[in-house]
C-alpha cells in the first residue's frame, strides 16, 4: 500500500507541469514590456546576459503550441548556476533550460513553449530566471502574442465603431483573478457565478481547476497532506461537472471539448491514492483522436496531446505495446520530436518489454532535451536501474 501511495505521488510531480490546464482559457493581460537586463562587469563573478529578452509570437490559432529559444551567456568569471524558472502562470507557459551550470563564455538555451490550446485573447507573459547572479539574481523574460479563437475566419476591414463594454459577470471576472493566478479571489466569483446559474458548467470547471492549482502550489512546497486536501475538493467539484459535460456530448458526439475535458478531469483524478479512473479518461481520449476534427494534419497539436496522453495511460495500465504505439506518434511529428513526457514513457515502456538500448536512447534524450525537468531526474535514476549501477 505504501509503495502504491510513493508511486503516485511520483506521476503527480511529473505530470503538473504537462498536463494540468492544458485547457485553462487566458483573457487579456496586459503587463509592462520594458527589459529588465543587467549585465554585471567583467570580474565581478557569474552574470547571465540574454542578447533577446522579448518575443512576441503573433497571431497563434488553438491547435498550436508554439516554441521560442532564447539564447543566453555567462558574461562573468565564474560558474553561473541556473536556480530554476518562475511564470506568473503555470498552466499557460512551459519554460525549459538546456544547462543549469554554464562556465564562464558558455551559451544556454531557455526554449519557451505556450499553451495555446482552448484559450483565447492577447496575453503578455513574465519568465524569471533564478540564477547566483549578483547584480541581476532574477532576469526577466517576456514573451506576448494573440490566441485566435476556433474557426475564426480572416478579418476584414470594418468601419470603425466603439465597441461595446463586455459586462463583468462573475464568471468573466473569475477568469480574470484566475489567469493572473489569484486563485481565492476567483474561488469567489466562481461560487458567485454558480448561484446565479448552477448549470453553468464553465463556472464548475474553473472552480475545480482554482482548488487543483492550489494543490499543486501546496504539493510543490511539500505540504502534501494539504495539497490531497484540495485536490479532493477539486474532486468533489468534478463530481458536479462530469455530468454536464457528458450531457453535452449526448447532444453533439462531435463536441472536441467534452471529450478533453473529461479525459483530463479523469485522468488526474486517478492521481489520488486509492481512485483509478484511467480506464475512463482513455475512453474519452480515444474518442476524441477518432473525432473527424482531430488528425496528424488537421489539429496537430491536439493530435500530439492526445497520443502522448493515451499513451501514458497505456504505460500505467501496463499495456506497453499499445503505449508504444502512441507515444511513437506523438514524438513523430515535426516539431514536436522533443516531446519530453512522451520520450519518458517510451523509454520505460521499451524497458518493460526488454528492449534496454532502446530505452537508454529515450530516457538519455529526456535528460538531453530538459536536464533540469523532474522527467530527467527520474530518467536518471531508472538509467541506473537499467545499467546496474
Amino acid at each position: 500500500m505504501k509503495d502504491s501511495i510513493i508511486k503516485k505521488n511520483r506521476r503527480f510531480s511529473l505530470i503538473i507541469y504537462i498536463a494540468f490546464s492544458l485547457f485553462f482559457i487566458l483573457i487579456t493581460q496586459i503587463l509592462p514590456s520594458h527589459s529588465n537586463m543587467t549585465i554585471a562587469l567583467a570580474g565581478s563573478g557569474p552574470s547571465i546576459y540574454f542578447p533577446e529578452d522579448s518575443w512576441d509570437f503573433g497571431e497563434i490559432t488553438p491547435d498550436e503550441l508554439p516554441t521560442h529559444i532564447f539564447k543566453y551567456e555567462n558574461m562573468g568569471d565564474e560558474v553561473l548556476i541556473i536556480k530554476g524558472t518562475k511564470v506568473n502562470c503555470e498552466s499557460c507557459i512551459d519554460p525549459i533550460i538546456s544547462t543549469r551550470e554554464l562556465n564562464p563564455g558558455e551559451i544556454g538555451e531557455l526554449k519557451i513553449t505556450v499553451n495555446s490550446l482552448d484559450m483565447i485573447g492577447r496575453f503578455t507573459k513574465r519568465i524569471y530566471v533564478e540564477s547566483n547572479d549578483p547584480v541581476n539574481p532574477q532576469a526577466v523574460i517576456i514573451v506576448s502574442g494573440f490566441i485566435k479563437e476556433k474557426n475564426e475566419s480572416v478579418v476584414q476591414p470594418q468601419p470603425k465603431v466603439q465597441p461595446k463594454p463586455q459586462p463583468q459577470t462573475p464568471f468573466m471576472v473569475g477568469k480574470s483573478y484566475f489567469s493572473r493566478g489569484e486563485y481565492d479571489k476567483a474561488i469567489i466569483e466562481f461560487e458567485k457565478s454558480i448561484e446565479l446559474d448552477e448549470n453553468h458548467t464553465e463556472s464548475y470547471y474553473y472552480l475545480g481547476q482554482c482548488y487543483m492549482q492550489k494543490g499543486i502550489i501546496e504539493y510543490n512546497n511539500k505540504n502534501i497532506f494539504k495539497a490531497y486536501g484540495l485536490y479532493r475538493k477539486a474532486n468533489e467539484i468534478a463530481e458536479q461537472v462530469i455530468p454536464q459535460y457528458e450531457q453535452i456530448i449526448k447532444n453533439n458526439p462531435e463536441d472536441l471539448n467534452s471529450h478533453l475535458k473529461l479525459g483530463y478531469i479523469y485522468e488526474v483524478r486517478s492521481i489520488i491514492p486509492f481512485i483509478n479512473d484511467y480506464d475512463k479518461a482513455l475512453e474519452y481520449y480515444l474518442n476524441a483522436l477518432a473525432l473527424d476534427a482531430v488528425s496528424e494534419s488537421k489539429n496537430t497539436g491536439i493530435y500530439v496531446y492526445l497520443n502522448t496522453r493515451v499513451g501514458s495511460i497505456y504505460f500505467q495500465k501496463k499495456n506497453y505495446p499499445q503505449a508504444i504505439e502512441h507515444l511513437i506518434k506523438a514524438i513523430s511529428i515535426f516539431p514536436y520530436k522533443d516531446n519530453v513526457e512522451a520520450y519518458y514513457y517510451l523509454g520505460l515502456s521499451y524497458d518493460k518489454i526488454g528492449k534496454k538500448e532502446k530505452a537508454r536512447e529515450c530516457l538519455s534524450l529526456v535528460i538531453e532535451l530538459a536536464p533540469q525537468s523532474e522527467f530527467a531526474q527520474e530518467a536518471e535514476k531508472e538509467l541506473k536501474k537499467i545499467n546496474g549501477d
